[in-house]
C-alpha cells in the first residue's frame, strides 16, 4: 500500500482512533492496540481507518491520494506519537512485504513494524431491523441531556448507559438513571422503524464518543440497531457497539405527578449561587439546604467547625414556605445542560422528589431524590 494524506487530517483521526483502541495494559488481546488503514474499493480518493476494542468499533473515511492499494494494521500510540509532532502539510504512507510501514513527512523519516491485517477483528457495518433518522444537533441536545445522569461505576451495569425507546406518539425517549436522579428528554425525528414496545441500553462509552465527534456526521445520523449492537452512521464516521443486556428500570412511577409548590428562578443566578454555598462544603455530596418563601430562596450550607455561607436570590414563588436539601452537584449538572433563561422547580414537599425543568420547553425533566439536611 501506498497513500498520500494531509498531515492535519491524519492526526485528528488517529486521535478519534486512540479512544477507542484498548488501552489496557494487561490485556490478553495485545492485537486490539493497533488499527487498520485500508483503501476503498473503487475510490482513488479516499481511504478508511478502523478500530476496535471488541465492545465498540469506529470506521472513518479520509481524503488521500492512492498510489497503490492495499491495508496495513499497525499500534495506534506509536503511530499518533509521531504523527502530532511532524510539521510538514503532506504525510506519505507506504508498506513492504515484510510488514513494514514507512512514514515521511518533510524531512521526517521512520520505519516501524506492523501486523496482518488478517489477524486484526473486522468492522463489518450490517443492515439492522430498526433505525431512526436524527439531525446531528438533535442528537448531541439528547445526549447532552441524558449522559451526565447515566451512573459511571459497574455496580449496576444496566444503569451505565442511556434507554432509548418510543412513545406513543412516535417521539424518541432518552433516559437516564443512577437512582439518586433522572434525565429524560423526548425527541422527534426525521424517520423512526422502532417497535414501541422495544428499548436499548446505549453504553455512555459509544455516546461519548459520538457526542465528541459528532460533527464528522454530517447534518443527519442514522441509528440502527436489533437486540444486540446498534450502529451510528454518517457521512464521513461511524461507530458500531455492544447494546447493554439488561432490563433498564421501569422510571414512570419515580416522575411525580402532584407536585403542587412552582418555584421559578434565574438559572445563571441559581447556579451562582450554588457555587458559592457549596464551595465551603469539603463532603462528597456538598449538600445544601434551599429555604423558600413567597419571593426569596435562601440557600445554606453545612455548618461546620470552619465556617458556613449564606446566600440569597428572588425567584417566582407564592406558595407556604418550606425547606428541601439537595446533592448541590446533582444540582448544577442538571442547571449547566438546560439552556432557558429561567427554570422551574416543581416540588411536593421537603423530602419528595423534586421536578426540574425549562420553562420554554417541555421536552426535558429531571427528576432528583432531596436529601435529609440536619441542620
Amino acid at each position: 500500500m501506498e497513500i498520500n494524506l494531509k498531515r492535519e487530517a491524519f492526526s485528528s483521526t488517529l486521535q478519534n482512533i486512540n479512544s477507542v483502541v484498548d488501552k489496557s495494559t494487561s490485556s490478553n488481546k495485545p492485537i486490539l492496540s493497533n488499527f487498520v488503514i485500508r483503501t476503498m474499493e473503487g475510490e482513488v480518493s479516499k481511504v478508511e481507518f478502523s478500530s476496535t476494542d471488541y465492545e465498540l468499533s469506529l470506521v472513518e473515511q479520509v481524503e488521500a491520494e492512492i498510489t497503490e492499494p492495499g491495508s496495513i494494521c499497525v499500534n495506534a500510540k506509536k503511530v499518533f506519537d509521531i504523527v502530532k509532532e511532524l510539521q510538514d502539510e503532506d504525510v506519505k504512507i507506504r508498506s513492504t512485504e515484510q510488514l513494514w510501514i514507512h512514514i515521511t513527512c518533510g524531512s521526517s523519516e521512520m520505519r516501524l513494524p506492523s501486523v496482518e491485517v488478517g489477524l486484526y477483528p473486522q468492522t463489518v457495518l450490517e443492515e439492522l431491523p430498526q433505525s431512526v433518522t436524527i439531525s446531528v444537533d438533535d442528537l448531541k441536545q439528547c445526549i447532552d441531556m441524558t449522559l451526565f445522569a447515566a451512573i459511571t461505576n459497574e455496580s449496576r451495569r444496566n444503569l451505565m448507559g442511556v434507554c432509548l425507546s418510543s412513545t406513543s406518539d412516535q417521539q424518541t425517549r432518552w433516559l437516564s438513571t443512577d437512582g439518586h436522579r433522572l434525565a429524560q428528554i423526548l425527541k422527534s425525528v426525521d424517520d423512526m422503524n422502532f417497535s414501541e414496545d422495544q428499548e436499548v441500553i446505549v453504553p455512555r462509552k459509544v455516546l461519548t464518543e459520538v457526542r465528541r465527534v459528532a460533527d464528522l456526521f454530517g447534518q443527519k445520523v442514522v441509528i440502527s440497531f436489533n437486540e444486540r449492537v446498534m450502529q451510528f452512521t454518517g457521512s464521513r464516521i461511524s461507530f458500531k457497539t455492544r447494546l447493554i443486556e439488561g432490563k433498564f428500570p421501569n422510571c414512570d412511577p419515580i416522575i411525580p405527578k402532584d407536585n403542587t409548590k412552582q418555584i421559578i428562578v434565574n438559572r445563571e443566578s441559581f447556579i451562582n449561587s450554588l457555587r458559592i454555598v457549596s464551595s465551603i462544603s469539603s463532603e462528597k455530596l456538598r449538600p445544601v439546604k434551599l429555604l423558600i418563601s413567597q419571593g426569596v430562596l435562601k440557600l445554606e450550607s453545612e455548618k461546620a467547625d470552619y465556617g458556613e455561607v449564606v446566600d440569597e436570590i428572588e425567584i417566582g414563588y407564592e406558595g407556604d414556605p418550606f425547606q428541601i436539601g439537595f446533592n448541590s452537584r446533582y444540582l448544577l449538572d442538571v442547571l449547566n445542560v438546560i439552556e432557558s433563561e429561567d427554570i422551574k422547580l416543581e416540588s411536593k414537599n421537603s423530602m419528595s422528589p423534586t421536578i426540574i425543568k425549562s420553562t420554554v420547553d417541555e421536552s426535558f425533566l429531571s427528576v432528583i431524590m432531596p436529601l435529609r439536611v440536619e441542620w
